[in-house]
C-alpha cells in the first residue's frame, strides 16, 4: 500500500513537472488562459532551442503572443494617456513572427489563433502607433524601421481602416529627418494620393522641393493646397517664401502683406513669415506681425528671441538717426528719437530676458543684451551680463 502510495505521488510530481517545462504546447495553453506575459515569457525561452526554433507553429504562437500583449497596451492607452507601455517592441515582435511562420509553413494555422494571411494585413495601426512613438522620442531610425514595416502592412490589401495620408506622413517626416529627401519626396506624394488633409504633408513636400531646387514643382503644390485652403497660414507664408526663394523679392513683399490674420495666431507660421521680413530687413513689419502672434503665445521662446532682434534693430535706427540729426541743432527732433530708442531697446531687453528662460547660456543672445544694457546706463546689469559671458567662455 505504501509502495502505491508513494507511485502515485511520483507520477503526480512527474505530471507537474511535464507541465512546467518549457514548449510550445505550454506556451499555447499560456495563451488559450490569457496569460500573455507567462506566455511570451515561455514562447521566447523556446526559440533559443533549435528544435522548435526551425517550426512554423512556433513562430506563429509567438507572433499571436505578441499581438495579444500588443493590443492589450494599445487598450490601456486608450483608457489612461500617461500610461507607459510594458511591450514597447510587440507590435515589431508581432510582425517579424508572422513573417518567419509564414516563410516555413505558407499554411500554418492554429485553433483560436490568427493566421499569418490574416494578421499581417491589420497590424499597420500597432505599428503606426509604435513608430510614432519612437518618432516623438526623436529615434529616427527606430521610428523607420516600424513606419516600414507599417506601410508594409497597410499595402498588402485596401485597407480596413484608412488612415488618410497619416502613416505616409510620419515615414516621410521620419525620411527627412534621416536625410533621405528623395525617399521622403516619394511617401509624401502617397500621402496625399491616399487622402491627406495634413498640411504638414503639403509643407514637408514643399520643403523636400526647395531642398532639390525643384522650385516649378513647389509653386504646382503651393498653388493647389491654396485652392483648397485659401487661409491657411502655413501655405501662405509658404507661397510668399517661394518668391524670395526664386529671387522676385518684390512680389515676395507683395504676398507678405496679404497674409491672412491667421498667420499671428500660428506660431511657426508667424515665425516663418517674420523671417522672411526680416531677411528684407523690414522690422517694423517684423514687429507687428510678432506682436500680434506674441499676445497669443507668450511662452514661445523663439517669437520673444525674434521680437528682441526686432526691437533692437529699431532702436539702434532711432538712436543712429538721432545723433544724426542732432548734429543739425534740432535737439527736439533728436530727443524725441533718443527717447524712443530707448523704449524700443528697453522692450528688446525685456523680450531677450524671456527668451533666455528657455535657453539661459545663449551666448548670441547675453551678448546682445549686454550692449543693450550698455546702451541704457543700466551698468549692473551689463557687468552681470558680462560676468556670466566670461564664466560661460572659460
Amino acid at each position: 500500500m505504501k509502495r502505491h502510495i508513494i507511485f502515485i505521488l511520483l507520477a503526480i510530481c512527474t505530471l507537474h513537472i511535464f507541465a512546467q517545462k518549457v514548449s510550445p504546447n505550454r506556451a499555447y495553453n499560456l495563451f488559450y488562459e490569457k496569460e500573455y506575459a507567462k506566455a511570451k515569457e515561455c514562447i521566447d525561452q523556446c526559440l533559443t532551442d533549435e528544435k522548435f526554433s526551425t517550426k512554423a507553429s512556433t513562430w506563429l504562437y509567438k507572433a499571436n503572443i505578441e499581438y495579444q500583449l500588443a493590443y492589450a497596451d494599445y487598450s490601456a492607452r486608450q483608457q489612461d494617456k500617461n500610461y507607459q507601455s510594458l511591450f514597447p517592441q510587440a507590435p515589431q515582435e508581432s510582425y517579424d513572427a508572422f513573417k518567419r511562420a509564414q516563410e516555413l509553413n505558407k499554411n500554418i494555422e492554429a485553433t483560436d489563433m490568427f493566421a499569418p494571411y490574416e494578421a499581417l494585413p491589420i497590424l499597420y495601426t500597432l505599428l503606426f502607433i509604435e513608430g510614432v512613438d519612437h518618432l516623438v522620442a526623436q529615434q529616427y531610425e527606430t521610428a523607420r524601421v516600424a513606419l516600414e514595416k507599417a506601410v508594409e502592412s497597410y499595402e498588402m490589401q485596401p485597407p480596413k481602416y484608412p488612415l488618410k495620408g497619416e502613416l505616409y506622413y510620419y515615414y516621410a517626416y521620419t525620411l527627412s529627418q534621416l536625410k533621405e529627401d528623395t525617399k521622403a519626396e516619394l511617401y509624401y506624394k502617397k500621402a496625399i494620393e491616399d487622402g491627406s488633409e495634413n498640411i504638414n504633408v503639403y509643407i514637408g513636400l514643399i520643403e523636400t522641393y526647395k531642398k532639390a531646387d525643384q522650385p516649378q514643382e513647389a509653386i504646382k503644390l503651393i498653388t493647389k493646397g491654396i485652392q483648397q485652403d485659401p487661409n491657411n497660414a502655413y501655405l501662405r507664408v509658404a507661397e510668399a517664401d517661394y518668391y524670395y526663394w526664386t529671387g522676385n523679392s518684390a512680389e515676395g513683399r507683395k504676398k507678405l502683406n496679404a497674409l491672412p490674420p491667421t498667420v499671428a495666431s500660428s506660431p511657426e507660421a508667424a515665425i516663418n513669415a517674420a523671417n522672411l521680413y526680416l531677411k528684407d530687413s523690414l522690422y517694423k513689419e517684423a514687429e507687428s506681425l510678432l506682436v500680434r502672434a506674441y499676445a497669443i503665445h507668450p511662452e514661445n521662446g523663439i517669437i520673444a528671441h525674434n521680437l528682441g532682434v526686432c526691437c533692437s534693430h529699431i532702436g539702434e535706427e532711432k538712436y543712429l538717426e538721432s545723433d544724426k540729426i542732432k548734429l543739425t541743432g534740432d535737439k527736439a527732433v533728436s530727443s524725441a528719437l533718443l527717447e524712443e530708442s530707448k523704449q524700443y531697446l528697453s522692450r528688446s531687453a525685456e523680450y531677450f530676458e524671456k527668451a533666455l528662460l528657455s535657453s539661459p547660456d545663449d551666448t548670441n543672445v547675453l551678448f546682445r543684451l549686454q550692449q543693450i544694457y550698455t546702451r541704457l546706463d543700466q551698468k549692473e546689469k551689463a557687468e552681470a551680463v558680462k560676468a556670466k559671458l566670461q564664466k560661460l567662455e572659460k
